[in-house]
């Protein structure tokens, strides 16, 4: 009878706050979590900060912007959380793979395919669609190097020809999200320039590096209050994502936690640039609470079928089209003729190009010595 009291005792109770069982760290490295579900929120936060600048011509109206004296969009906090989940995943990636040869098939197998595709859909939306872009290129030779360019390096120099959506509320570009994939696949030959000097047992330099840039990344917000995107924004999130994952086995994740996070968020929107600055730590640890709590059942279908870059890399072009229309010049209808045809392209994308290249990632390379007689 003791025995059984004494398990009662320690059963929570549903009026109990802290009762709530914390997420296990164990789903960090496994499919059972809500990270897929949590990019394609974040893909389509995107898209929502995207359709007030690009039917509006102004981001000003923006929600987020609005609401936190212009500190940040629904748009910047998604792409800093895109940097944060991308800092985890691509850090477990290092410590998963094979070999260099491996490590770098897998992030090159993610990343070129879907946005080579992207690249030539916005560039053949330019050349059908805008006149003034057709006059003003010419022969041609000179966009021409730079599409190819971009296809090598994933920049976007060919997205930003003069005469590009000439007549747009937001003219001059034809995708302006993809400057963000050059920036992050330089994050992954970062981790890969980390692991081979295996730093990666010596995760306390990382915390010291990591610090170093955080500061970096505090002293530029703070020159350039209320509003700014400091060079070191992306680099910083990337890192503490590392840094999580890198700390996995010291991780403590409550409800009470993340509940008063969001509190000290809402307070500091009124007060900038203190919303970005609390953002990182308290924002970063909030998303990565939910994405390891238990599977949302309406999005377990994002597990095996990831169609979140799909939408971020066909959003803004699909936008672009749709803001050429004078009645659609509203963010709500925006969206909503935008969000369906994108999600269509993104689970095209995903179907016939970017799962059919992930496909090859267990394919293995054998290096050639050309000095070995074979």
């Amino acid at each position: 009878m003791s025995s059984l009291k004494a398990k009662r005792e320690h059963q929570p109770t549903r009026s109990s706050l802290a009762a709530v069982p914390a997420p296990p760290i164990s789903r960090i490295e496994s499919r059972s979590n809500n990270l897929n579900a949590i990019r394609l929120v974040l893909a389509t936060m995107v898209m929502v900060s995207h359709g007030f600048a690009l039917s509006l011509g102004t981001e000003d109206a923006e929600p987020i912007k609005r609401l936190t004296l212009g500190q940040e969009t629904c748009g910047s906090i998604a792409v800093n959380l895109f940097f944060l989940i991308s800092g985890m995943l691509i850090t477990a990636s290092w410590l998963h793979s094979r070999s260099m040869s491996n490590f770098l098939m897998r992030r090159v197998l993610r990343i070129y395919p879907g946005f080579i595709v992207a690249l030539g859909f916005s560039a053949l939306l330019i050349w059908l669609l805008c006149p003034e872009f057709r006059r003003h290129v010419g022969h041609g030779l000179d966009w021409t190097s730079d599409l190819f360019s971009d296809a090598v390096t994933l920049s976007a120099r060919s997205t930003a020809w003069p005469g590009i959506f000439a007549r747009n509320p937001w003219p001059g570009s034809s995708n302006g999200s993809l400057w963000t994939i050059q920036r992050e696949f330089e994050c992954y030959l970062l981790v890969a320039v980390i692991g081979l000097f295996c730093l990666y047992k010596r995760r306390v330099w990382i915390l010291i590096a990591t610090a170093i840039v955080i500061a970096t990344f505090a002293w530029e917000l703070i020159r350039t209050k209320p509003a700014g995107h400091p060079p070191a924004r992306l680099v910083a999130y990337f890192l503490v994502g590392m840094l999580f994952w890198l700390f996995r086995d010291k991780l403590r994740f409550s409800l009470p936690m993340a509940l008063a996070g969001v509190g000290i968020l809402l307070a500091a929107v009124r007060f900038p640039p203190a919303f970005s600055l609390l953002f990182l730590p308290i924002g970063s640890y909030v998303t990565l609470y939910v994405a390891l709590s238990r599977p949302f059942a309406l999005t377990r279908w994002t597990e095996k079928t990831d169609i979140s870059y799909g939408v971020y890399l066909y959003a803004w072009p699909v936008q672009e089209v749709v803001a050429m229309f004078p009645g659609m010049h509203t963010a709500t209808l925006n969206l909503l003729v935008s969000i369906p045809i994108t999600v269509a392209l993104a689970f095209l994308s995903w179907t016939f190009v970017e799962h059919r290249f992930l496909k090859m990632k267990t394919v293995r390379f054998v290096d050639f010595d050309p000095a070995v007689p074979r």
